[in-house]
């Protein structure tokens, strides 16, 4: 029965959609139409209005799960988008997130809208996220809580529907991996308390703390948002070690040959 138990849950995850699925991006930009999906957007876009505004830069990159622009309020001058899909055309450029085709350190401000939730390579991710960013340049992670009740409804049994396929990572995994990137956390803020039924009745009502919470930034959010900075590495001077003289006459300071000098000249006595 174990075995058989085990079988099942691996077939699951195998089968788990992902950036890389056909029709990925649709199904999810549809369910953001939804109740549960236009309340978390709400949210989310509350937490993005907190941030984007006060950083400035050339360039926002944002790599998502769906058809959203969620840059509209950054002040950046050139702001596109990635997708795996090519049948979409609302994004800038048709590639995928684990490997970006743009030079490295190119880039001002990334946004990750959930795609570290749906990604078959999360931590090459964030590798190529660190490489086009420029020294100095910010992050921005969109992601659902899993120690909330939504990171729970994506551990129920059975098969599971959009958008409870994603692999959650845990907020201290995903800061581990962003320092070992040299990345400098700067806040880690949450959102979105209402309970994850598509029901307008329900969200209306579990969602009535929601300003409270948020203003108290519970860690028991359904989605989260993490900021860091790329750190820039200090530049270490050399140092250079300089021998002594062979000779320590020929270096002696004048100070020292007063002070011989004076040595030798009787001093003048008052009483003489």
């Amino acid at each position: 029965m174990l075995v058989l138990n085990l079988v099942i849950v691996m077939f699951w995850k195998s089968h788990r959609d992902n950036l890389d699925s056909p029709g990925f991006y649709s199904a999810m930009s549809d369910w953001y139409n939804t109740p549960l999906g236009e309340s978390l957007l709400h949210s989310e876009q509350a937490l993005l209005e907190e941030y984007l505004p006060r950083r400035f830069g050339y360039h926002l990159l944002q790599i998502g799960c769906a058809n959203l622009p969620l840059f509209n309020n950054s002040p950046v001058g050139h702001k596109f988008s990635i997708t795996h899909d090519t049948q979409s055309r609302q994004h800038g450029l048709v590639a995928k997130g684990e490997a970006i085709p743009l030079t490295s350190e190119s880039v001002d401000l990334v946004v990750l809208h959930h795609a570290l939730d749906f990604s078959s390579f999360q931590h090459q991710l964030l590798r190529e996220v660190s490489r086009v960013l420029i020294a100095g340049g910010s992050v921005v992670i969109i992601g659902f809580n899993p120690i909330s009740s939504w990171g729970i409804k994506t551990r129920f049994p059975g098969p599971k529907k959009h958008p409870w396929q994603g692999r959650l990572l845990s907020i201290n995994r995903v800061t581990d991996w962003l320092k070992l990137l040299d990345f400098q956390i700067e806040q880690v803020r949450y959102g979105a308390y209402a309970l994850p039924i598509n029901s307008p009745v329900v969200i209306r009502y579990s969602g009535l703390l929601d300003k409270i919470a948020s203003r108290l930034n519970w860690p028991t959010g359904g989605a989260y948002m993490i900021t860091a900075k790329k750190q820039v590495l200090p530049l270490t001077p050399i140092q250079t070690s300089w021998r002594d003289l062979a000779n320590a006459h020929l270096g002696m300071p004048i100070a020292e040959n007063i002070t011989r000098v004076s040595r030798d000249i009787p001093s003048a006595n008052n009483e003489e």
